[in-house]
């Protein structure tokens, strides 16, 4: 971040305060307007980092079983690093696989379980099937003897009242012959067939003839004008009337147990196939539930096992490593380099071989007496989460810089920058801005930092970069080609803009212009000055409008 203005006119002014006071005549310097490039920057502290890193930690608490690298070592993504042995975890998955077989030993159990009501309706359809059955036979063989009786007895009367009627018909003609005969006798003139005479009329006076009683022939037991019968009428008449009443009774009761053995056998039809239906449907679910029981169980198994997985740890990127400290015990530093291949070698021979290893890692390099805390080792206890190693990406670096709120408005990504890294005095490198943060990183007095990250482009081969060197960033913002360029000294606040002095004729005329664009050292400016013209750069506060400068 360049220094302000008003700072540096400050300083400025106090030296030819100073100047003044000694001599007791101001020094005026000027400079001419030109034109040309300005290139404005933003400065910012950084710190160098590797281009990627990656904290390897214990995915779950156990004890190191096999250590497969050491510190320094050079691995690629996906290599081996650490193998972990889990009680709990052993635990854990017999503990899972107790629960799938109880699942699926309940599972079959509960096969075919449930509430069976199709013995009930098997008693109800034998009970059916064995009373109503019955029942219609009897009552169908009272039927078939009643309407037998009804029909024999209806054939008798038949017959017999035939027979009645032909013996009455023929004795009414008997009695009618009998009658007639009767009456010829009684009138005294038999039909006789007699020849016929020819009789003189003769005056014969009239002779009272006597009444004769004339019997009426009747049969016995009977009146005359009905014909005989040894017959009860009525009792017949009744006898029959009953019969035909209990045969329409038994033909009744016969119908209605015969409908009411129908509608049962439906109604049990019914309730076989729904409670055949329900089963079916509750089998379905618990079916189901038991699945989804062992399901679930055989996940959580599998999700146990492929913990086993997470005990054996891999590299997630490539790159150096370097093993966690804090465990105790002896280590550090950087090993050997020898059996490396070439490239890597010649990686690590440019920083600065196996002890620069160690350094740029974290170490002195000066072996594992210097160290207090050792890396861990096989046989120690890790808990879940706990650091094992990390892993450092140093085939390129990066920059990590804290931009001050105020210049973080003009960073933008793919911006130019410039490193100076303290370790190497005159030595700049290259970069370019790769992230700006969105929120800050932490508040400082008077503002907040936000994160900046540079991607070095362009590393000389002498400079053998470490982690966490100190550096300082300079981001080109702007680089604009101004027609007016004035040097910065040049510029005096007045209010809320900038002013410049130009000598005109031996008479400074103040002048109001616009910034463009300001650089370490020159600035362009938009306003009423023309390349060409002397501007006043040193003595600017002490000069006023209309006041000479001396030449």
């Amino acid at each position: 971040m360049r220094a302000p203005v008003s700072l540096v006119l400050v300083l400025v002014s106090a030296l030819v305060l100073s100047a003044c006071t000694r001599e007791q005549a101001p020094t005026i310097e000027t400079a001419e307007v030109r034109s040309g490039e300005v290139i404005q920057t933003v400065q910012a502290p950084a710190q160098l980092d590797a281009s990627d890193r990656a904290e390897v930690s214990a995915p779950l608490g156990g004890e190191v079983e096999q250590l497969l690298v050491d510190d320094g070592d050079i691995v690629a993504a996906g290599d081996e690093l650490v193998r972990l042995a889990s009680d709990s975890l052993d635990a854990q998955i017999a503990q899972a696989e107790s629960v799938v077989a109880s699942a699926e030993e309940v599972g079959a159990a509960s096969a075919g379980a449930g509430f069976d009501l199709s013995p009930v309706l098997g008693a109800f359809r034998s009970q059916l099937d064995t009373v109503f059955p019955a029942l219609i036979e009897a009552l169908g063989s009272q039927l078939a003897t009643t309407e037998s009786t009804l029909a024999a007895a209806v054939a008798g009367v038949e017959e017999t009242t035939r027979a009645t009627d032909e013996l009455g018909r023929d004795l009414q003609a008997a009695l009618a012959e009998a009658q007639a005969t009767l009456d010829d006798l009684q009138l005294g003139r038999p039909d006789l067939d007699l020849p016929e005479l020819d009789l003189p009329e003769l005056d014969l006076p009239e002779l009272d003839r006597p009444e004769l009683d004339r019997p009426e022939l009747q049969l016995p037991g009977s009146d005359a004008a009905d014909p005989p019968s040894g017959l009860d009428a009525a009792g017949i008449t009744a006898a029959l009337s009953e019969a035909q009443g209990s045969a329409a009774d038994a033909r009744r009761q016969l119908r209605d147990t015969e409908l009411a053995f129908r509608s049962a056998s439906r109604q049990l039809q019914d309730a076989e196939q729904e409670l055949e239906a329900q089963a079916e449907a509750t089998s379905a679910a618990q079916a189901a539930a038991v699945d989804a029981q062992v399901e679930q169980a055989q996940f959580a198994l599998e999700a146990t096992r492929s913990r086993v997985d997470d005990l054996l740890v891999r590299a997630p990127i490539g790159g150096v490593v370097e093993l966690a400290r804090g465990g105790g015990g002896g280590g550090g530093g950087a090993p050997g380099l020898e059996g490396l291949p070439s490239d890597l070698g010649d990686l690590a021979g440019s920083l600065g071989g196996a002890e620069g290893l160690g350094g740029l890692l974290g170490g002195d390099g000066d072996g594992p007496g210097d160290v207090t805390d050792g890396p861990i080792a096989v046989g120690v206890e890790v808990g879940a989460g706990q650091p094992l190693l990390s892993v450092f990406d140093l085939s390129g670096f990066v920059a990590r810089v804290e931009v001050d709120e105020i210049d973080v408005v003009q960073v933008q990504e793919g911006q130019l920058v410039t490193i100076r890294v303290d370790a190497f005095p005159g030595v700049e490198l290259e970069g370019r801005v790769d992230h700006v943060a969105l929120a800050p990183s932490r508040d400082v007095i008077g503002g907040a930092l936000y994160p900046v990250t540079v991607v070095l482009s362009r590393v000389p081969e002498d400079v053998a970069l470490r982690v966490g060197l100190t550096a300082s960033a300079e981001i080109e913002v702007r680089r604009l080609e101004g027609e007016t360029v004035v040097p910065t000294s040049a510029l005096l606040r007045r209010g809320e803009g900038e002013v410049v002095h130009v000598v005109r004729d031996g008479i400074a005329v103040e002048v109001p212009v616009e910034l463009l664009a300001i650089g370490d050292q020159d600035a362009a400016i938009a306003g009423e000055v023309r390349t060409g013209e002397q501007v006043v750069t040193i003595g600017v506060e002490l000069i006023a409008d209309g006041d000479e400068v001396p030449t």
